[in-house]
Parts: C-alpha cells; structure tokens; sequence
C-alpha cells in the first residue's frame, strides 16, 4: 500500500494537530511543512520550507493558514496541480462564493479541492446534515457550552463517590437552562447512585441537571470546549422525533482528523471543489473502507 504524503501549509495550532495526526497516521507521511519564515521547528524530523515547490513527492496538501489567507494560498497549490483540503470558517452564501471560486480554480489546473472541511464547518455540518435528513421538517440549534460553574463544580465534588467535578450551563432550543455535570468517580462509586445525589441536591433543584461520568476530567479541562447540536420535529409533524448530540473536544484536533479523511477521498475525485456533502462517507475512510463498511453497517 502507498503511504499518502502530505504537506501542511502553516505550523500554528491547527497545522501542529494535523502534523501530530499524520505521524500517528502508518498510512501516511508528513512531507513537510509549508511556513512564511521556513525556520525549522525542534520537534519535527520533516523539511520546513518557505514555499511548497520546495518539497518533493507531495500528493496533497493541507491548508492550516489564517482564514483571510486561505484562499490565495489554495489559489498558488492549484496552480502548481497540488490538491487541496482546507477548513475556513465561513457558513451560507459566504461559504457557497468561496467554494465557487475555488472550483473555477480547480477546474483550470486539473485538480480536486475539499472546502470546509475542519470541525465547523466540516465535522458538525455533517451531523446537522444527517439529522435534518432523518427529521426533514424542524428546526436545528447549535450551542457552544459556557464556561464551567465554579460553584456548582465545587457542590459536585462534595458528592460521596465523586473524585472531581466539571459543571456547565446552556440554553436549550427552548430557551430554558440546562446544567451538565461531568464527573470523574472514585473507583468503587456507584455512578447511578452518584447522579441521584447530584440531581436531588438542592443546590441542583433549580434547572434541569444532566449527569455525565468520564475517565477525566483533567482531559475536559485542558479542551475546555463544547456543543450542542439538537434536531426537533416541527410541532405539526405527527413523529416528533429528535436528535441530541453532545460532546466536549478539542477544535483544532477535530479539525485536524477531519482534514485527513478529506484528504483520504481526494484520489477518488475529478477536478473540481467539493464539500464534505459532496462526498459518499465511504470515501473518507479511503483505503479502510471495507474494515469501516464491516464494522460500522
């Protein structure tokens, strides 16, 4: 099997993540890095270049520029017939012209182009886009989680059976407060019997408290990152189903995994710019489509 290489357009948080995924990656190899100022960093053995012409045996590239560069930059890649995944942060008919306009370029040096295709957009798009097509008539509510409650983090590790506590609020698609609780156990604790004593607190009583027990919470709090993506029936909708999805992540590393099963797909496109919705889920498990098919249908 061929090991994909892939070179990285600017080295700051995102371009750090990708880089840290390729290594992780045996089907693939980090063919350098792409920077403005081309000095090496320490703690990767892989060419730092000021220019992409530079790096030898690159089959695509992934572009981990500011948003306001993003579009000169995969413009220059096309140019030089390298394909292109990148993950800008623009939504509707900003992210419709961007797209547009990456396509034309596309299309005249021969080359596919992923668009949008980081955490959001990208990775949660194609959550909303799932659960609009299970519920086609509702309504969508994307939330990020607020910051921890101090207060109530501390009332939870006051529980018995809780070693530390993480406490969050956010506003429901209803507008009312929803408080979550993530709580790391003591190994003999009970986690039925530690949601019941979180729940009935008093401190607890006032807004509708969900209780979630992790490994740890040392791991949330260096993410400190969450969302609620929640899909309702419409009111006249006689099944009024829905669909909740909650995590806590890290941005960039999400971002990072997505930008690789983009980059996975690109050996299977015609010229052209494509979003994550333009492509079968298949194919962004590229050569581990069959292993993913056998373990996942």
């Amino acid at each position: 099997m061929k090991k994909l290489r892939l070179a990285i357009i600017g080295l700051g948080n995102l371009g750090r993540k990708c880089a840290e995924a390729i290594l992780a990656d045996p089907a693939m190899v980090l063919a350098g890095v792409v920077r403005h100022s081309g000095s090496p960093a320490s703690w990767l053995k892989t060419p730092v270049v000021t220019h992409i012409s530079e790096l030898k045996e690159v089959d695509a590239a992934l572009v981990c520029v500011p948003p306001d560069g993003v579009l000169g930059m995969v413009k220059d890649l096309l140019q030089s017939r390298i394909p292109v995944v990148e993950c800008a942060r623009l939504h509707g008919d900003a992210f419709l012209t961007h797209k547009s306009e990456i396509h034309r370029a596309a299309l005249v040096h021969r080359v596919p182009a992923i668009v949008g295709a980081g955490c959001d957009p990208g990775a949660f798009s194609l959550f909303r886009s799932h659960f609009a097509l299970l519920v086609p008539h509702g309504h969508t509510e994307t939330s990020l989680h607020t910051g921890p409650s101090l207060h109530h983090t501390l009332a939870a590790e006051g529980i018995k059976g809780v070693r530390k506590a993480l406490a969050t609020e956010l506003e429901s698609v209803e507008g009312t407060i929803q408080r979550y609780v993530y709580v790391e156990l003591e190994p003999s604790a009970d986690a039925a019997e530690v949601e019941y004593a979180i729940i009935h607190d008093p401190l607890f009583l006032d807004e509708q408290t969900l209780v979630f027990p992790v490994p740890s919470i040392a791991a949330l709090e260096e993410t400190n990152r969450g969302v609620l993506v929640e899909r309702r029936a419409a009111a006249k909708e006689a099944v009024h189903a829905s669909f909740l999805l909650e995590a806590r992540f890290d941005e960039a590393g999400i971002a990072a995994r997505m930008m690789l099963a983009a980059a996975r797909s690109l050996s299977s496109l015609q010229a052209g710019a494509y979003s994550l919705l333009d492509l079968p889920p298949g194919a962004l498990w590229g050569e581990q489509r069959t292993a993913a098919e056998k373990e996942w249908m």
